[in-house]
């Protein structure tokens, strides 16, 4: 997205809609090779967390702390944030970037596969998810997220059209995804796509009330 819009332009934008403070900037710069968001994705994140109420959010890969950051300050006094990487050096960037963020009392910060942690998490007990490990998502977390989240809570998925060996994984999360009546999507061409869904009540439950 930034390199559709005038430099100049852009930087006024962020100074209006997206600052960061230092900690998160030099995040940034320390975890470039984990594509962390760019400042107006992080505040379209925190906006999400903000529209939502979310008081809990998990994410599935850390962006080195920078996503981390965003969600955390948009959340309650009492939120938390529960963030799950399987990357020790990855890990421990997202640490260091948090050990100083008033943010770092409000997340919980785990090191492991996702496809270990959260199987160990509460149904229901979220309002919002995001993912953004590589691939960006797959058929297996779909899952795991229309059961973690609350009805009403929102996904998002960072990197969704990436290019490269991960393509054809992606393609299938999204076609699953698209084909799930317990979520509502859409894609917006921006962060190497960017997947904005939300939870709804499952089919099958509305035909067994009924």
């Amino acid at each position: 997205m930034a390199g559709d819009v005038d430099p100049q332009l852009l930087t006024e934008v962020r100074r209006l809609v997206a600052a960061e403070p230092e900690l998160v900037h030099t995040a940034r710069e320390r975890a470039e090779e984990l594509c962390p968001p760019d400042p107006e994705v992080g505040a379209l994140l925190a906006w999400a967390a903000r529209t939502v109420g979310a008081s809990t959010a998990v994410e599935v890969g850390s962006a080195g702390g920078v996503s981390g950051w965003w969600l955390a300050s948009a959340l309650p006094e009492r939120g938390v944030l529960t963030s799950i990487e399987p990357d020790p050096h990855a890990h421990s960037l997202a640490t260091t970037a948090l050990e100083h963020s008033s943010a770092r009392a409000r997340v919980r910060s785990i090191l492991g596969d996702a496809a270990t942690v959260l199987p160990r998490l509460s149904d229901g007990a979220y309002d919002l998810a995001l993912l953004q490990t590589v691939p960006a998502a797959t058929p297996d977390l779909l899952d795991h997220a229309r059961r973690l989240l609350r009805i009403g809570g929102v996904l998002l998925v960072r990197g969704a059209l990436r290019p490269g060996e991960h393509a054809d994984t992606l393609a299938r999360f999204l076609q699953a995804l698209t084909d799930d009546p317990a979520f509502s999507s859409t894609v917006l061409p921006v962060d190497d796509g960017l997947v904005l869904a939300t939870r709804h009540e499952d089919a099958a439950a509305d035909t067994d009330q009924a």
